[in-house]
């Protein structure tokens, strides 16, 4: 067994047999061997997996108790340390509106209703009280954790309510928002290195943990320096970003964050105030949203509405999209959205997709965006034919 900066590095039943019997050559000449089925053989091969087993013992504490590979519980005792908490399961929520008698006063957990579409299954959070107009706004929570996906225009039915509860509206849901998994092991450990790196000024990798709370992914923010862009004069720090605060918020975040003496650069600028009360001036980039067109023609099966059939597909592209996350400088290829389309139901083939800038003239297979470009997508530039 081999522990150095690589690692550790086990050792095989072969390994551990020939040191030992190195070591009994040291005692009983260089002419004694291990022989197969031997007394001797069968003692040192029982040895033998014994330390192959204390090695694998070994190698798992190696591994549970480093930050960089910990898994599991061991992950979170080590990652609590530092107050970085496993992020964990929840349930989607949303508000829909249930039609009932006028008074009526309901338990928490006493309604019960289904999503049309999928089959799952949500139950009200609170009390509530069916108001004078007959209905009631009412949150509900899914039954189970986890990615549990609701559109506000879903219809819903009752499975189990109170006998004053009649219906549930035609409304749209509101307030809707998607649950999500248990964290995993690896977006777990990306949080931890960030917790690490939190208020580590002067690297552009600390610059990036301090700032990735002010965008919704990463993939919205580049920090470019002297070694990620040879162009830039030494000293001088470039931020993009599609941030999601103010911009006020922003050029005061980019301040606590970048060290004294670096040279920022960038077209948006705001003033911010130090702790002696002098103003100083915040430059950065905005990113431009640069909205995309898609075109496809599709084949619908038999028995289907290709309304309908259309409609879904565009909404399973843009999931697609959501999941995906095309951020700065994205690389984006019209195949990509081939598989939501052809997974739609009633979606028989998709003979073709493109994708174009929405102020280009052409449709082509693939665009590059600049690296202060983010597309936007949305469901009324998204346009699929039916091929007859």
């Amino acid at each position: 067994m081999i522990i150095d900066e690589q690692g550790v590095q086990l050792s095989t039943l072969s390994d551990i047999l020939d040191a030992f019997e190195q070591q009994l050559q040291s005692k009983y000449g260089a002419d004694f061997y291990i022989k197969p089925e031997g007394i001797i053989d069968n003692l040192v091969t029982s040895a033998g997996f014994q330390e192959m087993s204390l090695q694998d013992q070994i190698a798992f504490l190696a591994k549970q108790f480093d930050p960089e590979t910990a898994e599991g519980v061991w992950q979170d005792k080590l990652y609590e340390r530092i107050n970085v908490y496993r992020l964990q399961a929840t349930n989607t929520v949303f508000t829909k509106e249930i039609l009932g008698t006028a008074g009526f006063r309901g338990d928490a957990g006493s309604i019960t209703i289904r999503n049309e579409a999928t089959g799952d299954e949500f139950t009200n959070i609170d009390a509530y009280i069916i108001e004078d107009t007959g209905s009631v706004n009412i949150d509900f929570q899914c039954v189970i954790t986890g990615v549990i996906t609701v559109n506000a225009a879903d219809t819903f039915q009752i499975v189990e309510a109170p006998d004053s509860v009649t219906g549930v509206s035609t409304n749209n849901a509101t307030d809707i928002a998607i649950g999500r998994d248990i964290e995993s092991n690896d977006d777990y450990r990306i949080r931890y290195r960030t917790a690490k790196a939190i208020n580590s000024k002067a690297s552009r990798i600390a610059n990036e943990a301090n700032l990735v709370n002010y965008v919704d992914n990463i993939a919205f923010l580049k920090i470019l320096d002297k070694k990620t862009d040879a162009q830039q004069e030494a000293g001088t720090l470039r931020i993009i970003a599609k941030h999601n605060t103010t911009d006020q918020q922003f050029a005061e975040a980019i301040f606590d964050t970048v060290a004294d003496g670096i040279d920022l650069l960038g077209d948006d600028s705001a003033v911010v105030t130090d702790t002696e009360g002098q103003t100083v001036t915040i430059n950065w980039q905005n990113a431009t949203d640069v909205l995309i067109d898609i075109q496809g023609t599709i084949t619908i099966r038999d028995g289907y509405y290709p309304n309908t059939v259309i409609t879904n597909a565009k909404q399973n592209v843009l999931n697609y999209i959501k999941q995906r996350v095309f951020g700065l400088e994205s690389i984006i290829y019209a195949t990509e959205f081939i598989i939501p389309i052809y997974q739609t139901q009633g979606v028989d083939a998709v003979i073709n997709v493109k994708i174009k800038k929405h102020d280009d003239d052409t449709f082509i297979d693939s665009l590059n965006l600049e690296i202060n470009e983010v597309p936007q997508f949305l469901a009324e530039n998204i346009n699929l034919i039916e091929q007859e």
